[in-house]
């Protein structure tokens, strides 16, 4: 009963928590997300709406605790202290939960899920939350430069210190763990936006470091579970090639002195989508297919507009094939929506398009 005790007394302070646009409304609920996405923090913030003594926090990356000792003591822990909400963070998901009104859950594994449960996922910042952040009334495309550069990670956008590639260095290493996984994930972010196989990933590492298929590919998997990377198929090609993004465009420049700004500005684009939940795809010269919406989304970084019609002319027998109806074409300077042989196509800056998402 001591570590309950602890948990029970503590005090919760949360004075960097700025809004999200995530809430936690269903009495029983799994927070999903990668570490350090500020799941702690939206916890945080939603205890602030209960009187203290009537909920029971407990952190299971404690090393302190042990988990199952708390599997046998909390039920009455519960009863005896009255509490109405139970909050278990890093959940293993190794023992029956209790009998309490409400139940707060949070993991980084998407794979785990209870019957009765809500599911919620927290992403680090999309733009629009990213720009929330600001309290000096910046311009919108100096808050895009300050994007661009610190990247997505709510504690590295807040901190104070200038080398962002060292703290998400130190991060990566949290959170990884041990080498080889933090191996096999720079190599990944180190072929942001490309057309990989993990038998590339593999020949390549072979090379420096001693590793299976079997273990990259198991992995590999759990990097995917954990939403720090996402593999994007071809249009009902699901045995092609699959283009890589990790959950951070940022994180190649933190990994490695090889910069290509189209590739780090399509990862933007493509975090995007994913934090609102779109069915995305790739094809040939389209960046993005949204077949839900019959949408394709082409990034061009820097363009002129007549640069940017000769493109979407040459690939007009894809959209004909693909029966696109929109074409939404995100850029770093131009802006116009205009007509090409019967398709409807806008050109925004990065800036505006992430913003009428």
């Amino acid at each position: 009963m001591q570590t309950l005790q602890f948990f029970y007394e503590m005090n919760f302070k949360n004075g960097l928590f700025l809004d999200r646009k995530l809430s936690i409304t269903h009495k029983k609920t799994i927070l999903y997300g990668p570490r350090k996405s500020g799941k702690s923090h939206l916890i945080v913030d939603h205890l602030s709406h209960y009187e203290k003594g009537s909920y029971l926090y407990i952190d299971f990356s404690d090393d302190r605790v042990e988990p199952h000792l708390v599997a046998e003591n909390v039920s009455l822990f519960i009863q005896k202290n009255r509490i109405k909400l139970l909050v278990i963070e890093h959940f293993d998901f190794s023992f029956e939960l209790p009998n309490v009104e409400e139940i707060l859950l949070s993991t980084s594994f998407t794979c785990k899920t209870l019957a009765g449960f809500d599911s919620l996922t927290l992403y680090p910042l999309d733009f629009e939350e990213f720009i929330s952040f600001d309290k000096k009334h910046s311009n919108i495309e100096h808050l895009f430069n300050l994007f661009a550069s610190h990247g997505t990670y709510p504690h590295i956008v807040q901190s104070v210190e200038q080398d962002y590639q060292r703290q998400m260095q130190m991060m990566l290493h949290l959170i990884l763990n041990d080498t080889t996984t933090f191996l096999i994930y720079k190599r990944l972010c180190e072929l942001q936006g490309s057309k990989i196989s993990l038998f590339q990933i593999y020949n390549h590492l072979k090379s420096f470091t001693k590793i299976s298929k079997d273990k990259l590919y198991a992995i590999t998997s759990e990097l995917i579970d954990q939403k720090l990377l996402f593999f994007v198929e071809k249009y009902n090609q699901p045995s092609a090639a699959k283009k890589v993004y990790p959950i951070d465009f940022a994180l190649k420049d933190a990994l490695t002195f090889k910069k290509d700004f189209l590739k780090r500005f399509e990862n933007m684009v493509f975090l995007e989508l994913i934090k609102r939940d779109k069915n995305v795809f790739y094809e040939e010269g389209i960046d993005f297919f949204l077949p839900e919406e019959s949408l394709a989304i082409v990034c061009v970084g820097f363009a002129t507009t007549e640069a940017i019609e000769m493109k979407l002319q040459k690939l007009l027998p894809t959209f004909w094939a693909l029966h696109v109806k929109r074409i939404e074409v995100v850029t770093l300077s131009s802006e116009s929506a205009k007509d090409i042989e019967g398709f409807s196509f806008s050109i925004a800056p990065f800036w505006e398009w992430a913003l009428q998402l």
